[in-house]
């Protein structure tokens, strides 16, 4: 049977097409920060940003499911057992939007989920410089340590960009001892292409 074939679309139940999903580009940006696995799953490219514009910006929430629907099984697998904690949104923002975006992008995976953070003042990220982007952290409270201590962690987050974010949970994560940390994202800006750099700036990062 063809990839988008009439067999494929009554038979696998999916929100999204097999021609969408691959439009997104899933590349899995994997790499470690001071010893924290880490994973991207897209790249923070125009396809993704319309997708979660329309998800985010228009509150059509029934889009929630498509950015991981098509891989969640193998995610169920990989990630069985963790406890889902996410990044937080400010209250201002949910209220805005009718929905929490995060958790309900992760929902999927059918794991329990702890509700460990906050975000005290509402800053729309995309509004602020890179210089700013990084202060956004000082923001992130933790609100609840119950369930963390011991147990395997999986720290979710829809884009990666300074990474603010995330690293100031896990800074406020880490010192209650969990067992493990996983962070992972939906997606991230790409690294530079070397292509794009020009010889100048080679030479520059080579010294």
């Amino acid at each position: 049977m063809e990839k988008n074939s009439f067999f494929n679309a009554v038979f696998t139940a999916k929100s999204i097409c097999l021609r969408c999903f691959l439009s997104l580009k899933p590349t899995y940006y994997r790499w470690k920060e001071n010893g924290t696995p880490f994973l991207a799953i897209y790249p923070y490219g125009p396809e993704f940003q319309s997708l979660i514009y329309q998800y985010k910006g228009c509150g059509d929430i029934e889009l929630s499911t498509c950015f991981l629907e098509r891989v969640e099984r193998l995610f169920r697998l990989r990630f069985h057992g963790y406890r889902l904690v996410y990044a937080p949104s400010h209250r201002n923002k949910i209220e805005e939007r009718g929905f929490d975006h995060v958790p309900l992008m992760f929902e999927g995976l059918k794991l329990t989920t702890l509700h460990a953070f906050i975000k005290t003042e509402d800053m729309k990220q995309s509004n602020l410089s890179k210089s700013e982007r990084k202060k956004v952290g000082k923001h992130i409270k933790l609100v609840n340590k119950k369930g963390i201590r011991g147990a395997k962690i999986l720290l979710v987050d829809d884009i990666f960009t300074t990474g603010s974010t995330i690293r100031a949970c896990l800074r406020l994560l880490l010192p209650l001892c969990p067992k493990k940390v996983f962070v992972l994202l939906m997606a991230k800006v790409p690294p530079p292409s070397k292509k794009a750099l020009s010889p100048a700036h080679r030479a520059n990062m080579r010294a």
